[in-house]
């Protein structure tokens, strides 16, 4: 278990978490879908199907799993049906169907096959720290990172969050870190950035040095950097986007070496000891991540 994705999100100050959390979330848990259901979402354990417990702590922050299932019916299926249909009732009465009539038609089918649908499962995983005062979705999309805070929200009864920001647009910083070839102690360039001008015009470089000549060249004529990787500390590897969602969240090879290895580890010591590395590395890195924005 390691975010791949970050997606913050700070806490208003008023917040608290409640005591009675294991009983709030127990009252959202995820169930399968009913035969007449297109989607299920609910809670999940952390360690798996066969647990009980629906979140897990260390120190102040607490990991959370969001289980979705959805149906998957092709709408060419639905489609082919209600053509079929359509012209079975034009041949029979001589009429055509239109309107809302249609409509009816097309979910009455819909609801006829869902029962033979296929499902389609995805976990969304989350932590919340009340330390640093965020929470974090491990999601590429931000409408699901919204369907996970809909769904701790729901459960906790309040959650005054938005995204985290900062005050002035995150291209004039990007784009000044690569003028002056030169970010804040702690980070590094990665090879990867997004160069775009007022055009609409679009320049994507990956395996590429981003303090040469050319990107330069591209900075001189107006473009700006909207997504720009970075390494912080030798420890994590990750994509900044302009709207602070960070991608591709990889710990680096010498951070892996750094960890205790679990001989004959169990899957419940292997998400223990992944989650105490991951909000250990979040507590270090969010508040320097805050600071090269100031």
């Amino acid at each position: 278990m390691w975010f791949r994705n970050l997606r913050i999100y700070t806490l208003g100050d008023d917040f608290s978490l409640p005591d009675n959390l294991d009983e709030r979330l127990q009252q959202h848990p995820f169930r399968a879908c009913g035969r007449q259901e297109l989607a299920s979402f609910g809670w999940t354990s952390p360690f798996g199907t066969a647990h009980e417990v629906l979140s897990h702590q260390i120190g102040n922050s607490y990991l959370f799993c969001a289980r979705k299932e959805e149906k998957v019916l092709p709408s060419a299926v639905i489609q082919a049906q209600l053509e079929e249909a359509l012209e079975h009732i034009e041949a029979e009465q001589g009429r055509k169907v239109v309107g809302k009539e249609k409509q009816n038609l097309k979910e009455d089918i819909t609801q006829r096959l869902l029962p033979q649908a296929f499902s389609r499962f995805r976990n969304t995983w989350g932590m919340l720290d009340t330390d640093l005062g965020i929470v974090v979705v491990d999601a590429s999309a931000a409408n699901k990172a919204e369907d996970f805070l809909g769904l701790l929200r729901s459960s906790l009864g309040s959650l005054p969050v938005k995204p985290w920001f900062c005050e002035q647009p995150t291209e004039l910083y990007f784009t000044e870190w690569l003028k002056q070839a030169e970010i804040a102690p702690g980070f590094t360039f990665g090879a990867e950035v997004e160069l775009r001008d007022s055009d609409d015009g679009i320049v994507r470089y990956r395996q590429h040095e981003l303090t040469g000549t050319e990107i330069e060249t591209h900075l001189a004529h107006g473009k700006q950097a909207t997504k720009i990787a970075l390494e912080w500390q030798q420890r994590v590897n990750f994509v900044l986007e302009q709207d602070l969602a960070i991608k591709r969240f990889k710990p680096t090879d010498l951070m892996l070496d750094e960890q205790d290895k679990l001989v004959d580890a169990t899957a419940e010591q292997k998400i223990d000891a992944d989650f105490a590395l991951l909000s250990g590395e979040i507590k270090a890195l969010f508040p320097q991540l805050v600071g090269l924005f100031k």
